[in-house]
């Protein structure tokens, strides 16, 4: 009995790059073909007013990339940057939810759709603004291209200090499509929880922006330590220290564990942030650190 080393589901190349899941490892002449090139000049002049972008990536569902990307736009916003969020979870879009823009709808004018604004000034564009809250979506991997496309190209995000783009879990199309779509993105965080099954697969989303040549700016350890409320007691609810565990093995600095704190779940609920409604309390001293490191890093500081 011998054991099954490797499976080749791969079909013929069609010459259509746009989300080949195979794009990072493709070594074929037509890798960069006229019409892949010509829409992603077009996303490149749209997007020509937004000076950094940012990926916030996770291996697996709900270890917090989405609550990662709300806190960190917010964070920066506290700091006197103009911010966007790029929801491109098409299924289960929670952006406009926990930057209390939920229900404010996107509109249609001469240069484009525009984006909801939040109270801060957040500019937030997702399908979760456009489609009805009971409808659910069914695209397959053609149509979830096609509609990144259209919040890329179609969408008036104005001048910005950041885009932050918050993209399903996984490593595949979903994820490669904005990793090819946007131009000059700057690098990406990560989020695990600490368990190991949630590492190994937090271990491929660095490896996949690594492979397409993105700074790994950090990596986030979401549901940390508990600390009760009552008693004072510290309890590792998961387990202790994945996070920094990834990071060191990999060799991407440590942004720090977001403790298992009811408040953040209370804030994502209400839609406003943890690190503006309590920004005394750990889970935003951890954000508002990452915040200005990761701006530090892009305006050109030494880490």
């Amino acid at each position: 009995m011998s054991k099954l080393k490797s499976i080749n589901i791969k079909l013929t190349c069609t010459g259509d790059c746009r989300g080949c899941e195979s794009y990072y490892d493709c070594t074929l002449p037509q890798k960069h073909n006229p019409v892949f090139l010509d829409i992603t000049e077009k996303i490149r002049e749209r997007l020509s007013k937004v000076k950094h972008k940012i990926i916030s990536i996770g291996g697996k569902g709900g270890v917090g990339k989405t609550l990662i990307a709300a806190n960190l736009a917010t964070a920066l916003t506290m700091m006197g940057k103009k911010v966007g969020v790029l929801d491109q979870v098409f299924d289960g879009p929670c952006i406009p939810r926990m930057l209390g823009v939920e229900g404010k709808g996107m509109n249609f004018l001469d240069k484009g759709l525009e984006p909801a604004v939040n109270d801060m000034g957040i500019k937030v564009v997702s399908m979760g603004l456009i489609l009805a809250s009971d409808e659910v979506v069914t695209w397959f991997h053609n149509m979830k291209r096609n509609a990144t496309e259209e919040l890329l190209y179609q969408v008036n995000y104005g001048e910005l200090d950041y885009l932050i783009i918050d993209v399903p879990a996984g490593t595949s199309s979903d994820t490669v499509n904005v990793l090819q779509l946007i131009p000059d993105i700057d690098g990406g965080t990560v989020a695990t929880v600490p368990s190991q099954v949630s590492q190994a697969v937090a271990f491929k989303a660095i490896t996949l922006l690594k492979k397409a040549n993105l700074r790994v700016f950090g990596v986030f350890e979401n549901m940390g330590t508990f600390l009760c409320p009552f008693c004072g007691k510290k309890e590792n609810i998961i387990q202790e220290g994945g996070g920094e565990n990834l990071a060191e093995r990999t060799g991407v600095p440590f942004l720090g564990s977001i403790p298992t704190d009811e408040r953040v779940a209370e804030c994502a609920d209400e839609g406003v942030p943890v690190v503006k409604k309590y920004p005394d309390s750990d889970p935003a001293r951890i954000f508002m650190s990452a915040a200005k490191r990761i701006d530090r890093i892009i305006s050109g500081g030494v880490e």
